[in-house]
């Protein structure tokens, strides 16, 4: 188990508004929405307080899936799932991430090449390029998008020795970022200042052991940090260890396009919008989906 003490409790969350940016881009936002099975929750912004916990190694193994049946020659038998595991065929198909069309078999019938769309942080004019999950419309009429980051958000702990881990303050930020950027280089990936925080661009591959849960002492959840998050690298400076680590799950929010055409982060009043629920719950359904897809194929896989 490994300590982390948030001192600045800032994260990969990106700023729904902001007087000043300074030096760090790791400054929280109200409305990124974890991609989960349940209805996810909206994250709040949080203040800059001392707060202590635990980030903690992910504990065993997944359950790997049963192996389907077989017959006395060894072939695969057909299993006629149960009532309470099969989808009714007069159920419809969770609706696809914008840019696709499904025929009701879930067969893809058109997918549209123009499924990123640029976010200018206003306070730097940097730009965050994100893939556009869900398109719709509040109920004022305004033109509404369900956004992830193309590339994983990132996060920066440094090693307190016996004291665990924790956060990097902005003024520590700037004087570490080349050696990030370097760390990360090594394994063939690319540091971008993004708008609203920095990204790491490109593949990498983690284990199990790899894995980190953040909480409290009390097993509570830390504001301004992740559940589960993976660790990506880790680097050396000047005497210190630092690591870099991303969340685990996905991270969406929800932008609104303005008067003038502009696409903004969405205001908080904005989040309880019967329609912004609605595409949260499309977006949730659809990756429920995805989820028992991906149970099948390891099923059948025998994995």
């Amino acid at each position: 188990m490994m300590g982390v003490s948030a001192a600045s409790p800032s994260s990969f969350f990106l700023p729904h508004a902001r007087s000043h940016l300074g030096p760090s881009r790791f400054t929280s936002l109200p409305v990124l929405i974890p991609a989960s099975k349940k209805r996810p929750g909206f994250c709040c912004a949080t203040k800059q307080q001392q707060q202590t916990g635990a980030a903690k190694k992910k504990a065993g193994r997944r359950k790997a899936p049963e192996r389907p049946p077989v017959d006395d020659g060894g072939r695969l038998v057909d299993v006629v799932p149960g009532p309470q595991n099969r989808r009714s065929h007069s159920s419809p198909l969770p609706k696809p991430p914008a840019g696709f069309v499904l025929d009701d078999h879930g067969r893809v019938l058109l997918a549209s090449s123009k499924r990123i769309v640029t976010i200018m942080d206003a306070t730097n004019n940097l730009p965050l390029e994100c893939v556009i999950r869900r398109v719709f419309q509040s109920s004022e009429g305004d033109e509404c998008m369900l956004l992830c980051p193309v590339d994983p958000p990132v996060q920066i702990l440094k090693s307190t020795n016996f004291d665990g881990w924790s956060a990097v303050d902005d003024e520590e930020i700037e004087a570490i970022i080349p050696a990030a950027a370097y760390a990360l280089a090594k394994i063939h990936m690319h540091l971008v200042a993004s708008g609203f925080c920095y990204t790491a661009r490109g593949g990498f591959c983690y284990s199990d052991e790899d894995i980190l849960e953040f909480h409290t002492d009390d097993g509570e959840a830390i504001e301004g940090f992740p559940t589960e998050a993976v660790k990506i690298t880790c680097f050396n400076l000047d005497g210190t260890h630092y690591m870099i680590y991303t969340p685990s799950d996905p991270l969406l929010f929800v932008a609104v396009r303005d008067k003038n055409g502009v696409l903004q982060i969405a205001d908080d009043d904005l989040l309880e919008d019967p329609a912004i629920i609605s595409a949260i719950d499309e977006e949730t359904e659809f990756n429920a989906l995805v989820e028992e897809e991906a149970a099948l194929l390891e099923s059948l896989l025998g994995e």
